[in-house]
């Protein structure tokens, strides 16, 4: 299952802990808020993928899995001019964002969204970050093979 969301990669989720308030039961507990720019990502990216997900008639994968995820942000000056020289697609991100902190958002919206049961499922985790014409996170999922 291959899918591409034109979208911006996510910024990342880095918030000090905290402590929260369970909105239920009111029990008291240390975490993270999200910066309010990472909300909205995630649930716009989460109703993206959850639209992909209906169309292509998709039940959740409840088995174990690779996940492939593909970060493309747009080009810097720099990256430009070495995409024109090398002919390439994507350049090169070795700048912030973090890359695992970008892969946590996704996963998280993979399960949200009903492409995955549950993201404890992964057993192969593959993630690249560049820079290219179109902002776009794109996200290969696919049962397990050794």
């Amino acid at each position: 299952m291959l899918f591409h969301i034109q979208i911006e990669p996510p910024p990342t989720h880095q918030a000090a802990l905290r402590i929260l308030k369970n909105k239920r039961t009111g029990a008291m507990f240390v975490g993270k808020m999200a910066k309010s720019s990472a909300k909205k990502w995630s649930v716009q990216a989460t109703s993206m993928m959850k639209t992909l997900a209906q169309e292509a008639k998709v039940t959740p994968l409840d088995e174990p899995c690779q996940v492939g995820i593909v970060f493309v942000y747009p080009h810097t000056k720099e990256s430009k001019k070495t995409a024109d020289k090398t002919g390439a697609d994507v350049v090169a991100k070795s700048t912030r964002p973090d890359l695992d902190n970008l892969a946590k958002s996704v996963l998280d919206c993979l399960v949200d969204s009903g492409w995955l049961k549950d993201d404890g499922l992964i057993v192969e985790l593959i993630l690249r970050k560049g820079h290219g014409e179109l902002p776009m996170v794109v996200v290969d999922i696919a049962p397990y093979q050794e």
